[in-house]
Formats: C-alpha cells, structure tokens, sequence
C-alpha cells in the first residue's frame, strides 16, 4: 500500500466539516474515563467467526505466550464480544479489537459494517492491501480501538498472519505509553533521582514507591517491596575494555560479578548469591538502539544459587565513551504464584528511562 493512498483511505474515515470538526471535540471532552486491566483486549467479531479460521488467527497472535517468563502467560487477555451485545460499559474498555469480514452477510458483521463510510467500504473493496486502522478516544478517553477487516475471510486471515508483529507491537507500544503515564503522573522521587545522577554520572526517573536498597561506589540497588511483590531495579558500571564485553557470556559474567556481593546476599551464608539461570532456559540478546547508544537487551530467568527462589529479569548494557564506562541496569521481580506479565512491562518501562550524558532526549 502506498502511503498517498492509506491517507485517501483514513481520511475517506475521518473527514469531517468544521462544524462537525467543532462537534466531536466537544463530544471528546466529555468522554468517560477508559477503564480496564492491563493487558486486556476486547474482541468484538461474529461469533461463528470466532470460533473459526479468522478467530484462530487473532488468538495466534494476541495470545502467544509472553517470552522469558517463569509460567506460560499471553502476551494480551482477550474477551470476545458478539457485536450485538457491544454497548454501555464495554464501550469504556481501554483497548477495543474489531475484527470484521466486509463480503461476510451475517448480523454480526452488518452491525460492524456500521462503523465504515461508503467511502472507505468502496476503497477496501478495491485494495486488499488495506486491512487495518487505528481510533483513539472513540467512546473513552485513554481508548484505542483497533480494525481489522477484509473483504473476505481468506484475505483478513492472511493479512493478519502476515503482519503478526505489527499486530503485537500496536497495543504493546500503547500499554508502555500507559505504564509511563500512570507511573510518573503521580509523585517521583525526585531526591533518589538526583542521588543517583550525582554518585553514578547517569540518570533514572525513579517512581514513587522505590528506595535504595543498598549501594555502593559504583552500585545502587532500588526496591519496591510489599509482601506479594518484590521489584528491584540495579545500576552499576565498570570500566569499558573491548566490545567482546558485549558478548552473551561476558555479560552474563558481568552480571554475576555486579549483583554477587549485594543482591540476595546472606552475610550468615556467604555462598548465596543470584545468578542467571541457564540449564533449563535460554538468555535472549539483542542488539537495539538505547537513545542513540550501541546497546544490548537481555531478557531471562534468574535464581537463587542455594535457595528455592527465582523469577524474571529485563537489561541493558551501553557504554559512556566520554568516560569509558561501560552501563549496567537490570530489572528484576519477585513474584512467586503471581502473574508477573504486567509487573515486567512496568519495570522495564521504568528502566528505559535510564540515560547516561552523551545520549540524546
């Protein structure tokens, strides 16, 4: 699809007079507030569809297992709505999928028919490569509605295959985004913040609820601790020798050196310490952009050498050339018989605001 036309085609949506321009504002402004957990999709389809090809496909991809996570959780909850039951205070839900078959003549997607102009209808129609938009504040504010469409089932069930990742990626960005709001709206901790740009030439904005754990010269342990979760964040550098410290071992290596002497450490038990887990469990590495900076992301499960204890970890590892230090800052939880998904997209939403000097805003 063109970019020129994917416009004709979300304009063919959202066009609209000044008057009604004037109108819908105002009928925004006075939208309730979106509710819902985290993480929960409502999927609003035909119910024979549902249970068939196309409803096995949207499940193939918003119900895939969370990656490095010690049970099997989904990447998102879905809750399938049939259209006709699609009023008053499901409207409010955060995150909305509407999944409709436009050549499809039943109920159900007659009524999803509703939300398209004859425009649109007759642009879809001509262009199979069309198959998604995207709405925001349509019935809620703080709301993202998805569609999903095609003029046949073949043809949305292959787009929706074909675009998996993108699928994923459009309500993982948006629940970040809400992390990010519902975690620095409220109070920082500015002084902790502060401290930690002082001792360690680097900066994090620390939510409310964290205090420094422990620390040293060049350590800061941060902790959020009540009895059903346990949420750390450390920070730590060494000096930069080569790039094969970016090496999957070396930085397991690393990791080990920098939390041994602090984290989970019993002064009664020298010989307990964490270390990352590694006979039933690959560690995931990527290469990625932090900022500007060559970084990389480590993703995996950590336990307790001497105790039944473990859970899940999210890193991140740069250099400072101007002072040749190379950055260490890890996330980890404590969480034992809890769903732990949404306590890990806080937390790294939380240590993606890490930013050493030389990075860019």
């Amino acid at each position: 699809m063109t970019f020129p036309r994917y416009l004709l085609f979300l304009l063919s949506i959202v066009c609209l007079s000044s008057c009604d321009l004037e109108k819908t504002a105002k009928m925004k402004h006075n939208l309730p507030k979106a509710d819902g957990k985290p993480g929960e999709v409502i999927v609003v389809m035909d119910s024979a569809q549902w249970e068939g090809e196309i409803g096995k496909r949207v499940r193939g991809v918003f119900t895939e297992l969370t990656a490095y996570l010690p049970r099997d959780e989904p990447l998102f909850s879905l809750n399938h709505i049939k259209p006709k039951d699609f009023q008053s205070i499901l409207k409010k839900q955060k995150n909305l999928l509407f999944v409709t078959v436009l050549g499809d003549n039943s109920k159900g997607n007659r009524k999803l028919k509703t939300y398209f102009t004859k425009e649109s209808l007759k642009m879809i129609e001509e262009d199979s490569t069309l198959f998604m938009y995207a709405k925001k504040d349509e019935f809620a504010k703080g709301q993202e509605v998805l569609h999903l469409f095609g003029e046949t089932e073949e043809i949305l069930t292959n787009n929706i295959s074909k675009n998996k990742r993108k699928l994923q990626k459009h309500f993982l960005d948006i629940e970040e985004k809400r992390f990010y709001k519902s975690l620095y709206t409220a109070k920082v901790e500015k002084g902790i913040s502060k401290h930690i740009e002082d001792k360690l030439g680097c900066e994090l904005k620390v939510p409310f609820g964290f205090e420094i754990a422990l620390e040293d010269d060049n350590f800061i342990w941060l902790r959020n601790f009540s009895p059903d979760v346990d949420k750390s964040i450390f920070i730590s550098w060494v000096d930069y020798i080569s790039e094969e410290m970016f090496s999957l071992d070396s930085l397991l290596k690393l990791r080990t050196e920098i939390s041994k002497p602090y984290i989970l450490y019993k002064p009664e038990d020298p010989e307990s310490y964490m270390l990352t887990e590694t006979d039933n469990f690959d560690v995931f590495r990527k290469e990625i952009n932090f900022k500007g900076l060559y970084s990389i992301q480590l993703r995996g499960l950590w336990k307790v050498n001497k105790y039944y204890m473990g859970g899940p970890f999210i890193s991140y590892t740069m250099v400072d050339e101007s002072t040749n230090r190379l950055y260490y800052i890890e996330a980890f939880l404590y969480s034992p018989g809890r769903a732990q998904r949404d306590y890990m997209r806080e937390l790294d939403t939380i240590i993606k605001t890490f930013k050493v000097p030389v990075g860019p805003e």
